[in-house]
């Protein structure tokens, strides 16, 4: 077993970014809790290869964090979701050579966390960008999520900076890449599992059109009746 050097280099931002907060703001010294987490996040998979994607993602998630955390003691509690967002990049689906998924995720905590710096109230739009981290790391092919991330969350974030109070518009940028990968959808049908009865009973979805195929157990095994 080898430790690969994108996890030493992942553990190598996230202390970088928390001691230089925490020096510039001594206040916001309970934010060493969440980097030892997040450093075991880290740690535990310390001999996977991460690639440049993730790196780039926990670089922009404890970059904006760290930046908000020095400019307001008020904004440390930032480093909850980048602890949350860190574990979601690290142990998630995304490809190792996706870099524009780990670009856009860099960008949605770069502007969170500038605008916390600006506005400590603004700092709940990180809870919008780990909700964007997770939706982001949870695709192999997230080409255009990342770039529709991309743009909705530089438009937010410089709408935020002129103006704190337009903070939900992070809101709408997370939207915008959920829609892109069809996370949120309407159903396509309804189905009636009401008044279901009969013991062992186990209900699976089979045929087309709606059909409910019910296995029902017996002497002799199991054997498949339409409902």
């Amino acid at each position: 077993m080898t430790i690969k050097v994108t996890s030493l280099l992942a553990l190598a931002i996230i202390w970088s970014a928390t001691i230089v907060a925490v020096a510039v703001e001594p206040a916001a010294w309970w934010s060493i809790i969440f980097a030892f987490l997040a450093t075991g996040a880290v740690g535990l998979s310390a001999w996977r290869r991460l690639g440049l994607s993730r790196v780039i993602a926990v670089a922009g998630i404890w970059g904006g964090t760290a930046t908000a955390m020095a400019s307001d003691p008020d904004a440390t509690w930032m480093v909850i979701f980048a602890f949350l967002a860190t574990g979601a990049t690290i142990y998630s689906r995304m490809r190792r050579d996706a870099l524009l998924a780990g670009i856009a995720v860099a960008v949605a905590w770069a502007f969170a966390g500038a605008g916390a710096a600006n506005d400590a109230g603004a700092t709940w739009t990180c809870i919008f960008a780990f909700l964007t981290t997770a939706s982001l790391a949870s695709t192999r092919n997230g080409v255009t999520p990342a770039v529709v991330a991309i743009a909705a969350w530089t438009a937010a974030g410089l709408a935020i900076l002129a103006d704190p109070g337009l903070a939900w518009l992070s809101v709408l940028a997370f939207l915008a890449t959920s829609v892109v990968k069809r996370r949120f959808g309407f159903p396509a049908r309804l189905e009636w599992d009401l008044f279901d009865r009969g013991a062992g009973a186990e209900d699976t979805e089979g045929g087309s059109g709606g059909w409910q195929e019910i296995r029902i157990h017996s002497g002799r095994g199991w054997r498949g009746q339409r409902d």
